[in-house]
């Protein structure tokens, strides 16, 4: 998420330069990465979270594209009222999945833990 801090992308009406097409650029990579993370960490779980992944990256993609047909419309400085919504749904849906995700590995390290020191459930 470093590309908004060396590449800030300007506002509307002011002539478009390096930084807004950095800024594309690497944002489209940055996704590419989130994508293939949750493509790996939905095989980290069992089925669960493989579904919850799946549809996760689902509501990525169509809330991604939902935005980026707004593109042409933000570049020719037209109103686009829903792009921000758009972006702040698979900002939102990404960063729950990382909440899941994460709690998933705590609770997997503390079984761990817990097995280790034959304190198991089963005890």
């Amino acid at each position: 998420m470093v590309v908004t801090l060396f590449f800030p992308i300007h506002l509307r009406g002011v002539e478009g330069t390096l930084t807004d097409t950095m800024h594309a650029i690497l944002t489209g990579v940055g996704v590419l990465f989130i994508l293939l993370a949750m493509g790996f960490g939905a095989a980290a779980f069992g089925k669960r979270f493989r579904l919850y992944s799946i549809g996760t990256i689902l509501i990525l993609l169509v809330f991604g594209a939902l935005a980026g047909l707004d593109g042409p419309r933000l570049a020719a400085n037209l109103p686009t009222p829903w792009m921000g919504v758009w972006e702040r749904v698979t900002i939102g849906a990404y960063l729950l999945w990382v909440v899941v995700l994460a709690i998933g590995l705590l609770r997997a390290q503390v079984e761990r833990s817990l097995d280790g020191l034959g304190g198991g459930r089963d005890s």
